[in-house]
């Protein structure tokens, strides 16, 4: 395990060798905190190494902190979880999303975890900005607190029923990319909208779109992929109407400021429990 954890407080450093032993099931002697620049006094052998440095702004303390191969594979929010309630501090960590670098999570003493938007600025020691969070952390004061749309959309949900038919190596398949949206919504829906149960409808409004598009995409396929892919339709629109309420599209109209007429079936639903209600915390 490698990973780096970035927290809030005072004298983490001094506090944190307890916090790791007990959490790796390690003795003391196998624990070695160390300053990053100290290398005369480290521990090389040690399983589990925690090299820290400081941090200005709104984060005190970077900890890098490995572990040797044999030591068992405890997941990285469970030990920021750990280190946040131990020592009283807000512990930032990685997010799903290495592709945008700006994005972490934040875990609290009261066990809370929410996704924040970084900043980080040259200076020595570096200072770091929490510029918006989607939980309310008294530790980030001047933050902005409201969701990340950002987010939403590359989170890869799976689409089982799409890829029976067009597997992700089919030569067809960024064709189908409409019905390969739809299916993730259907997916969307049934998790409670991963990751911050949250979803825009202006979102939803693009999602039904895309669904437009569909009859256009199978009548443009080669006729041995046609029937396949029709019937994944018919399944994913059927969990679709599970999913939903038919209002006329009252509800939609509302949230996303637009008329609703002649329209397909699709438009006049609404998820049970509509996610675009919850617009800000």
């Amino acid at each position: 395990m490698m990973c780096t954890l970035l927290t809030t407080g005072d004298g983490v450093p001094g506090r944190i060798a307890p916090v790791l032993v007990q959490f790796f099931g390690a003795t003391t002697d196998e624990v070695d905190v160390c300053d990053a620049w100290d290398l005369d006094s480290r521990n090389w052998d040690a399983p589990v190494s925690c090299e820290y440095t400081p941090l200005s702004g709104d984060l005190s303390w970077s900890l890098a902190i490995s572990t040797a191969e044999d030591t068992p594979h405890l997941s990285e929010e469970g030990l920021a979880l750990t280190v946040a309630r131990s020592l009283g501090v807000v512990v930032v960590f990685s997010s799903e999303y290495p592709d945008i670098s700006w994005i972490d999570r934040a875990a609290t003493p009261a066990g809370e975890v929410g996704y924040i938007s970084t900043t980080e600025a040259e200076g020595d020691p570096p200072r770091w900005t929490v510029e918006i969070s989607e939980i309310r952390i008294p530790a980030f004061p001047h933050a902005e607190v409201r969701h990340i749309p950002e987010i939403i959309k590359p989170l890869q949900l799976p689409t089982p029923l799409t890829d029976v038919c067009i597997p992700k190596e089919h030569p067809q398949r960024s064709m189908c990319y409409p019905l390969v949206n739809w299916e993730r919504l259907t997916v969307r829906m049934a998790t409670d909208w991963p990751p911050s149960s949250w979803y825009p409808a202006s979102m939803y409004v693009e999602d039904l779109e895309l669904r437009d598009q569909i009859a256009d995409v199978i009548a443009q396929l080669p006729p041995e992929d046609r029937q396949p892919v029709g019937e994944a339709l018919e399944k994913v629109d059927q969990a679709y109407r599970e999913l939903t309420l038919d209002d006329g599209g009252e509800n939609l109209s509302q949230a996303a400021d637009m008329p609703i007429a002649d329209r397909a079936w699709y438009w006049y639903r609404h998820p049970f429990n509509p996610p675009w209600d919850d617009a800000g915390r």
